[in-house]
């Protein structure tokens, strides 16, 4: 299918709540890069971007999202939120919550959460999520957030990367048409998007974040300015707050950083 085929399949499958301006682009460097610049320019909340394939996606703490042409979704969601600058952070869980529930409502199967934002099926990592959030010069109050959501969809007909083939994952099995693979699931998940930005403030991913929630209790690597600490994940709080103990007994409650979790010899 042509990306205007693809773009008003998705668009016909929304419903008339959800309001979104999509374009559909065959590659681009990254699709947050590209809203980003859209914003800067005056976009209005609500205006998407979705891409096959990236040559620049962007991960967590500078990585590159591996991003390879008809496997994968790649999108970008500009949020123009009308509350405090710090509450911004709320969009990350938000969106797992939403991504794991478009996904399950798909395959029928349990997605899990690994504390703060990448999605697991059946042991592997099928999602990783980014939000960059741009201030105003008015008191660093909250001008946009740009959102980027990258499941991988199918795997790679040449295989992911060796230093993925122990951690990536996908959603579809390989003889699955792709164009069908993103259709549904770029519909579901703007829908799910929808839903869950309206409770956002209130915290109202909270239960299904919980729930999801696949390192408590659980043998965990923390990572920080390139140490690894084992540690074991004890509890979560309201602000998504981790508590960890490390191998020496001590506790420490965690905002942000790297886990991973421990396989045990």
């Amino acid at each position: 299918m042509d990306f205007n085929a693809i773009q008003t399949a998705i668009l016909d499958a929304l419903r008339p709540t959800d309001a979104y301006t999509l374009t559909v682009c065959d590659c681009c460097t990254s699709t947050n890069t590209l809203l980003r610049r859209h914003a800067d320019a005056g976009a209005p909340q609500g205006t998407a971007i979705l891409a096959r394939s990236q040559t620049a996606g962007k991960g967590r703490q500078g990585r590159c999202f591996h991003s390879p042409a008809q496997t994968g979704l790649y999108l970008s969601v500009l949020y123009r939120p009308d509350f405090p600058a710090e509450q911004a952070a709320l969009l990350t869980p938000m969106a797992a919550v939403a991504a794991a529930e478009a996904i399950e409502s798909i395959l029928g199967e349990y997605v899990q959460i690994k504390w703060v934002n990448d999605l697991f099926l059946h042991g592997k990592k099928i999602c990783g999520i980014l939000a960059e959030a741009a201030y105003s010069s008015k008191a660093a109050a909250l001008d946009y957030v740009v959102l980027g959501i990258g499941i991988n969809l199918l795997p790679p007909p040449e295989g992911f990367p060796p230093e993925l083939q122990s951690i990536a994952g996908v959603c579809f099995p390989a003889d699955t048409d792709p164009d069908t693979a993103l259709i549904r699931t770029a519909s579901a998940l703007l829908r799910a998007l929808t839903d869950g930005y309206a409770g956002c403030l209130q915290k109202a991913y909270l239960p299904a974040y919980r729930e999801r929630l696949c390192v408590l209790n659980r043998p965990i690597i923390v990572s920080e300015l390139g140490i690894d600490r084992p540690a074991i994940a004890l509890e979560m709080d309201d602000d998504l707050r981790l508590l960890v103990r490390y191998a020496d007994g001590s506790e420490q409650w965690r905002s942000t950083g790297e886990i991973r979790l421990r396989i045990e010899p």
